[in-house]
């Protein structure tokens, strides 16, 4: 198993859960508003000077369906640009509760 972390653009939250949702992905943790700064999007500080706000979401799924997530979302960030702020990574599961 693995999770995958996306923190993105809240203006892309709909188009991330409409992709979880075609994926059958039901299961996640998500963080409505984040600040950050990545390094071709710029800062996202939520606040006059920094405008504009991150969001986040968390899945553990299967390997094969990390690796199709991980696939949609490249193929997100390639259409909208990384400008607009799409970034995910994965890390492995060692164990979950049962």
């Amino acid at each position: 198993m693995k999770a995958v972390w996306v923190m993105h653009d809240v203006v892309l939250t709909e188009e991330i859960q409409d992709l979880l949702d075609e994926m059958g992905i039901v299961g996640l943790s998500r963080w409505k508003r984040m600040t950050g700064r990545g390094p071709q999007s710029g800062a996202r500080m939520d606040n006059p000077v920094w405008p504009g706000a991150n969001s986040g979401a968390f899945v553990v799924v299967a390997d094969d369906v990390a690796a199709r997530l991980m696939g949609r979302l490249q193929a997100l960030r390639d259409e909208v640009g990384d400008r607009s702020g799409v970034w995910a990574f994965t890390t492995p599961v060692l164990e979950t509760l049962k």
